[in-house]
């Protein structure tokens, strides 16, 4: 890599000596990172380039949520706001974040999750590869009306909270469970089974 790449390595050879000669020992298979596969150019010393893959998706609304929690907290966050500590995003430009908010804080999510999650004694471990094997039933024409009703509930909730965070949204919270229990077409038997399992908890 020559030119201002090799100017900028030489920069933080001075400015940074101990770091540099630290990652030097690595700068063989650093240096792999760059293959044709990829059509990406990386410096060896440098930090992965994000910006032309998922940089954006930061800046877009977005679901959050941590890496640690008892219960599902799944938090919607307008564009351009960022979050400061670990945890992981969705962001989507063909599903509705507000429906995914709603079913993701949902009771039977809940419910599928606790049988998935690392139990840490204490909380469970809501890392991307156990939240990703909950099934959210996808908007399709025939349960518009449905998704539609939870997205409003979901606003309405957002408005609540917005003006008053400690505003009570049990009664918006119980209509969304029963969306997604009608969602997910639960008999009565199993919504009791997931009623109960929350009781305990």
């Amino acid at each position: 890599i020559e030119g201002a790449s090799k100017k900028a390595e030489l920069k933080f050879q001075k400015q940074c000596p101990a770091i540099y000669q630290y990652l030097l020992q690595f700068k063989e298979s650093l240096s792999k990172r760059n293959t044709v596969e990829t059509g990406i150019r990386y410096e060896w010393y440098a930090l992965q380039r994000c910006a032309a893959t998922y940089y954006p998706e930061f800046k877009k609304e977005k679901v959050v949520w941590g890496n640690i929690a008892y219960n599902s907290s799944f938090v919607l966050l307008g564009k351009g706001v960022f979050l400061n500590a670990p945890g992981n995003i969705i962001t989507s430009d063909n599903v509705s974040l507000r429906y995914l908010l709603g079913c993701l804080n949902s009771s039977i999510f809940n419910y599928e999750f606790q049988k998935i999650g690392i139990f840490l004694g204490h909380a469970f471990e809501w890392k991307k590869q156990y939240v990703e094997q909950v099934h959210i039933t996808p908007p399709t024409a025939e349960n518009r009306l449905i998704v539609d009703k939870i997205e409003t509930l979901v606003d309405e909730i957002l408005a609540l909270k917005k003006s008053d965070l400690s505003a009570a949204t049990t009664a918006q919270e119980r209509e969304i469970d029963k969306l997604v229990y009608e969602l997910y077409e639960l008999t009565d038997d199993e919504i009791e089974i997931v009623e109960n399992f929350h009781k305990k908890a």
